[in-house]
């Protein structure tokens, strides 16, 4: 009886049958997983690729008004539209916060006296404007400016869900973008007085 036993557990022991398909069951979700992961992945990478494409294309927009005409909400609300139309279906709750920003004195980043200022903010959702106070938040992210020169500062925010729950965290992808006017030595807002 124990050699009828042992023979039967030797045999089952060299058996091969049927391998494949448990070394499938057993690495087939990981597969899947990984697939799944993957796209995740490279979808949110390109989410953000995208916010931060739309955030330079904005600024750059924006750097080359004139200023002969004053911007207002309603542009600024019409660049937000933009921003929205470059970044649609990679994320939502788009907007943008811009900032005209200029250098008071002595603007080297290496000063520890740098002073920079605001000439006028405006969000199109309910972030609250930047003041002069609120700039200083900033001053790491601004480069060198020389006195007295202005420059756009945009900021641009987009929620980002992910479809599949692999491990990655939804968040807010946010931007900061500072490009300096091009064509005008400032943007007036709503109004230019004359000594602008």
């Amino acid at each position: 009886m124990t050699n009828v036993f042992t023979r039967i557990l030797r045999r089952f022991a060299k058996e091969e049958k049927g391998t494949l398909t448990v070394e499938a069951v057993m690495i087939l979700p990981i597969l899947v997983w990984w697939w799944v992961a993957s796209l995740v992945f490279f979808d949110a990478y390109q989410a953000l690729n995208v916010n931060q494409k739309a955030a330079y294309t904005v600024s750059d927009m924006i750097s080359r008004e004139m200023g002969d005409e004053p911007v207002n909400a309603t542009y600024m609300d019409g660049m937000g539209a933009v921003f929205g139309y470059l970044t649609a279906g990679h994320g939502t709750n788009s907007a943008i916060r811009v900032t005209e920003i200029y250098c008071e004195d002595d603007c080297d980043l290496d000063n520890p006296n740098r002073v920079i200022r605001t000439d006028w903010s405006y969000s199109t959702d309910s972030r609250p404007a930047l003041d002069d106070d609120t700039i200083v938040n900033f001053e790491d992210q601004i480069p060198i400016m020389t006195k007295q020169d202005r420059a756009i500062m945009v900021e641009t925010f987009m929620d980002y869900t992910s479809a599949f729950n692999v491990g990655l965290d939804d968040g807010n992808y946010q931007n900061l973008v500072v490009t300096r006017l091009r064509f005008a030595p400032k943007l007036c807002w709503n109004a230019c007085d004359e000594n602008s």
